[in-house]
């Protein structure tokens, strides 16, 4: 099965808080899913131009990259996408969604449990940033 790599940023503002972006209903994986901004990149791309490239295209922010904060798999149709997830910060711009989001909202990082995440960003947010959610039987 082929690999695909995908670069996401994890953006935190002034109050410690994660900017999360809603995909649309239209698409393909996830739909209807919360995520952090980002995507694959261009042919020829540098594997940080196209982390930059896409979230200015999603969010309409010029960021500054500064280092991994882990992984995340998914298997999509036909091939299997390893997210690499990168601290980010905002140079500049303003807030401005491309038609793939519908939403967005800047969460603290327990209110991470409380959204229907996609399917990547829930394995990485139970790895890296709240745990894993118990079980019910867990007493």
């Amino acid at each position: 099965m082929p690999v695909e790599l995908s670069g996401r940023a994890l953006i935190f503002d002034q109050n410690g808080s994660i900017l999360v972006l809603r995909r649309s209903e239209r698409s393909r994986s996830n739909p209807g899913k919360w995520e952090l901004p980002g995507g694959k990149p261009n042919p020829g791309e540098s594997f940080e131009e196209s982390v930059r490239r896409e979230v200015l295209e999603e969010t309409g922010f010029e960021i500054d990259i500064h280092h991994s904060a882990g992984t995340a798999d998914q298997e999509v149709t036909g091939y299997h996408v390893v997210h690499v997830i990168l601290i980010a910060s905002i140079r500049s711009g303003g807030l401005a969604l491309s038609n793939e989001h519908v939403e967005f909202r800047w969460v603290k990082i327990p209110e991470l449990s409380l959204l229907d995440r996609a399917d990547w960003f829930d394995q990485y947010s139970q790895v890296y940033l709240i745990g894993p959610v118990p079980s019910p039987d867990a007493a």
